[in-house]
């Protein structure tokens, strides 16, 4: 065989040029193929379109109350205060988005789209559409970047063309690209874990550090506290990698002490205040899982998964069963390993109240397990593969063609806005219900919430009160339900009555209607027979009776994007009272 000067046989030589990282496609891994590399950037840029197209949809209205409580908490640190005070999630990815509009801030500046700083603090309560596109656009880019990781992941569990399928279905998953449009946890913590998987897949192999593995993974659980089912894979490679069983055991306690301290760097506060993240993690419980128990069951939670799961992924959940069988066959410990996070992570999602943004962190597993399918099929019968793998594109792309095109219609609650601000006068008494039409409040109103409450005045209601020139038309709005915001007046509905109505002047009032009526609403109803009349409604369906057949769509619900729909909010509906108001 030959050599070379430094002694390299031709086949050693060779070997090195292919392992040489020609491009970096994605943190500190590396391909060994330009073209997969390329292949890879090609998708990445699919992927991010279908993820940035429809990012302005409802602004400047938010109209989920989610992304309004994520971003307020972000934008809380302006006070330099970096304890959020509150603990239903960890603290990183609220760091992260601070920092990060923090640096679009900057840009508006430099390009003189604001005057200052200041100027861009204020914008949020005067118009957030520049807050809120930010804040949207940092999840696209990461929601597009999880596709590019998928793929080399793919590529280190299977090969290549396994990468490239896993991650051509992932950029066009509708369920993943309709959560990348939001501010919220989901999307940036399934990046991590995928980050994560992928450094577990180097220790799996002898390689790889240990604390960098670890470290991830500490990462993952400071942004959200679900990741914590991580412990299990990540636990699972240290061990691999010990030389005997005291050797695993010390690998899997160094593990999670560094896991553990990431986690507390990030997120330190909790240390600072333990007893308000215990009681803010029972509070998420309650919420979230004990509700769900108790008013749905965990066999009917379960079910309501599995049907979104085949309605939002589709062809490609299919494929990923034929995949779980293909690689148990080929090597059952590693698939097991693999399932060792989605499994008993939607074990657990399983009994908590469905919402479809749950299922984005296993996505990516289905989208992998699926090109490990595609990838066996086409040694075996290459056409059947492509039918295969085209279906799968095809359907999933252009649903999420579909979506982005949906929620970039007008909301059933901005038509509303435009009634009102048409048909009503300004100053006029407006009974609504909260996360319902965006009316805006009088300086009036606010002073008198706040002055109800005895409270201080809050800095966010100063700043609104102090806009010049005050928004126009606005109107002395007041809230059914209980409430704890000190700038709102509330009416709770044990309250209401004709009379509660006439004492608090309330003159037209804006109702929100849904499939499954509650109770309160259907109380309110009734005290309006006879005392009001309905002047207009503004309906989603595309037909009268779709009422009957179909969930309006909410961007915070597990309702679904069907074709009696043919834009997103619930019915409202505006009622002029009878009599004085």
């Amino acid at each position: 065989m030959a050599t070379d000067k430094h002694g390299l046989k031709a086949t050693d030589k060779h070997r090195q040029t292919q392992r040489r990282p020609v491009l970096f496609c994605v943190g500190l891994w590396r391909t060994e193929s330009v073209l997969f590399c390329v292949g890879l950037w090609l998708i990445f840029a699919v992927a991010l379109a279908l993820r940035v197209y429809g990012l302005r949809y409802g602004l400047p209205a938010v109209y989920n109350p989610d992304e309004v409580a994520i971003m307020s908490r972000a934008l809380a640190f302006a006070k330099w205060d970096f304890n959020p005070h509150n603990f239903l999630y960890p603290s990183f990815y609220f760091y992260m988005l601070f920092a990060w509009e923090g640096l679009t801030a900057v840009l508006a500046v430099a390009t003189r789209a604001v005057a200052s700083v200041g100027a861009f603090q204020r914008e949020f309560f005067v118009d957030p559409t520049r807050v809120f596109v930010a804040g949207r656009l940092l999840a696209a880019l990461l929601g597009a970047a999880t596709v590019v990781v998928t793929g080399v992941l793919g590529s280190r569990i299977s090969s290549r063309l396994a990468g490239v399928v896993a991650a051509l279905l992932l950029a066009v998953a509708p369920l993943h690209v309709l959560n990348s449009h939001y501010v919220k946890h989901d999307v940036p913590v399934t990046l991590l874990i995928v980050l994560a998987y992928l450094a577990y897949e180097r220790l799996w192999k002898g390689k790889g550090s240990l604390i960098a593995a670890a470290a991830i993974t500490g990462v993952a659980f400071s942004t959200h506290y679900y990741a914590i089912f991580l412990a299990i894979p990540l636990a699972w490679s240290a061990a691999r990698g010990g030389r005997d069983r005291g050797d695993a055991v010390r690998r899997i306690a160094i593990a999670a002490a560094v896991s553990a301290a990431v986690f507390f760097v990030l997120s330190p506060f909790i240390l600072v205040e333990p007893g308000t993240a215990l009681r803010d993690i029972r509070a998420n419980r309650e919420i979230v899982v004990d509700r769900a128990v108790d008013s749905v069951g965990y066999l009917a939670g379960a079910a309501r998964y599995g049907a979104l799961l085949l309605d939002t992924v589709g062809l490609t959940a299919l494929l990923a069963v034929i995949g779980v069988g293909v690689e148990m066959r080929r090597d059952r410990r590693r698939m097991l390993w693999l399932l060792a996070f989605p499994a008993p992570f939607l074990i657990f999602i399983a009994s908590t109240v469905p919402a479809s943004r749950y299922l984005v962190p296993a996505v990516p597993f289905l989208a992998l397990f699926a090109g490990i399918a595609i990838a066996d099929i086409w040694q075996k019968r290459r056409l059947t593969a492509q039918l295969l793998f085209v279906g799968a594109f095809v359907i999933a792309g252009r649903e999420s063609l579909r979506t982005d095109a949906f929620i970039r219609e007008t909301d059933t609650r901005t038509l509303a806005l435009d009634y009102v601000r048409q048909h009503i006068p300004a100053g006029a008494t407006i009974l609504t219900q909260p996360y319902s039409v965006p009316l805006e409040p009088t300086a009036d109103v606010l002073r008198e919430a706040v002055s109800r409450t005895g409270r201080e005045m809050p800095t966010k209601t100063a700043l609104q009160i102090a806009r010049d020139p005050y928004p126009a038309p606005a109107y002395r709005v007041i809230y059914l339900g209980r409430g704890m915001d000190a700038d709102k007046l509330y009416m709770p509905y044990e309250q209401l009555s004709v009379e509660a109505l006439r004492r608090e002047h309330v003159a037209f009032l804006v109702l929100k209607r849904y499939n499954a009526e509650a109770p309160a609403t259907m109380t309110l109803l009734t005290a309006l027979a006879g005392k009001g009349h309905r002047i207009a409604v503004f309906s989603p369906y595309a037909r009268a009776d779709g009422l009957a057949r179909a969930e309006p769509f909410l961007h915070n619900s597990d309702a679904r994007i069907t074709a009696a729909l043919e834009r997103p909010g619930p019915v409202v509906e505006i009622w002029q009272i009878d009599g004085p108001g």
